[in-house]
């Protein structure tokens, strides 16, 4: 009878020690480990100390602190038959960045998106990120009224013979042109401060340990690229003197900025090197776009026809307008960022950096003899406009 009561008594003492070490255990998983989780994941907030900075918090997730985000968005312009491609370069952006901070998505089509699009995307997005659809106005696709359609047409298939490649349809050039400019202005963008382009079916290969959103904004900068190339000679034949003619023409807007307000040496020395940014990636000040002077440039070279009777393209008009009216502290070559997109890929050099990344540095673009990346660190000076 004692033995028997000798056991329950071990067995309740078992009992008891089990329950408070099952107790030591959760609390310390509560107090310790549930903490250091939670502060691994909230974003990194990169801010310059002697800048002002306008933070504004817009949502919290459960269990969070405050995410504070700029006044950014992504940016499709795309089709219903994309939506694979969509669908694919928006999981590695949510997965590498977004599903942290939630900035929204806009997408604009110059037709409507179908039902199966919409839902899609929403879903990808996930609940707390707004997603907005919109049509392209009428005025902004389309051949401009100065622009003849034929010869158009024709010059895209002489162009296509020439280079061994197929011409390009006049809808194509109508996204072109409508990414140079007017894209800025459509209602659903006019909320915004910065842009950020996404191009279906591109790939984002680097975990973000910042946000690019609040880089540019802390540090006032206008233009971030993470590649730039070198364009075809026969593309852009005329888009040179196309430029010169412009700072001839509006003297009174190179007079009104200082001596050091731009980085044309990226692009003319000596002669036009045909530099320009991988726009498919680019994150942009919308102030910019929409101020009196680029709109000015746009207008300019949108009269050339260079967009249809050449192979001027958004790059090459973003490109030669942040060279003319910026300099280079305001311009981010954001070369952390992993990105390929068809051929062109770009890949932190960072050993560091390559921890969080599934691209190849080796093969990256900036290594290539048609990059101008190196040289935008090296030669994005100012120079006198009216020695181009």
């Amino acid at each position: 009878m004692f033995a028997l009561f000798s056991r329950r008594r071990g067995w309740r003492t078992i009992s008891l020690l089990s329950t408070i070490c099952v107790f030591v255990v959760v609390a310390a998983y509560k107090l310790i480990l549930v903490p250091a989780v939670e502060e691994e994941l909230q974003p990194v907030v990169v801010y310059s100390e002697n800048l002002p900075t306008p933070l504004v918090p817009v949502w919290e997730k459960p269990g969070s602190h405050h995410v504070y985000l700029a006044n950014g968005c992504f940016l499709f312009i795309t089709r219903t038959m994309s939506l694979t491609k969509v669908r694919r370069t928006m999981f590695d952006i949510q997965k590498r960045f977004n599903d942290r901070y939630g900035y929204p998505y806009v997408f604009l089509s110059e037709q409507p998106l179908s039902e199966l699009f919409q839902e899609s995307a929403r879903y990808m997005a996930g609940p707390n990120v707004s997603v907005e659809f919109g049509l392209i106005q009428e005025e902004d696709w389309g051949y401009p009224e100065w622009i003849v359609p034929e010869r158009a047409e024709q010059a895209a298939m002489d162009w296509a013979e020439a280079n061994d490649m197929a011409a390009d349809r006049a809808g194509y050039r109508h996204m072109l042109r409508y990414w140079a400019g007017p894209f800025a202005s459509h209602p659903l963008m006019q909320k915004y401060r910065f842009m950020w382009r996404l191009e279906p079916g591109s790939h984002y290969t680097c975990d973000f340990e910042y946000d690019p959103f609040l880089y540019l904004e802390s540090r006032r900068l206008s233009y971030g690229f993470s590649i730039s190339f070198t364009e075809m000679p026969d593309a852009v034949p005329s888009l040179a003197s196309a430029a010169r003619e412009f700072v001839s023409e509006n003297a009174e807007i190179f007079e009104e900025t200082a001596s050091s307000s731009n980085s044309l040496g990226w692009l003319f020395d000596m002669e036009y090197n045909r530099c320009q940014f991988l726009t498919n990636s680019e994150i942009v000040d919308l102030d910019f776009i929409r101020s009196k002077k680029y709109l000015r440039l746009f207008g300019h070279l949108d009269r050339k026809g260079g967009m249809y009777y050449e192979r001027w393209s958004d790059a090459t008009v973003r490109s030669l307008a942040v060279a003319m009216f910026l300099n280079s502290t305001q311009v981010a070559w954001l070369d952390d960022i992993g990105y390929k997109h068809d051929l062109l890929n770009n890949c932190p050099t960072s050993v560091e950096r390559q921890m969080r990344c599934a691209c190849d540095p080796a093969k990256s673009s900036h290594r290539l003899p048609m990059s101008c990346s190196a040289r935008w660190s090296t030669s994005a000076r100012s120079i006198n406009p009216n020695d181009i």
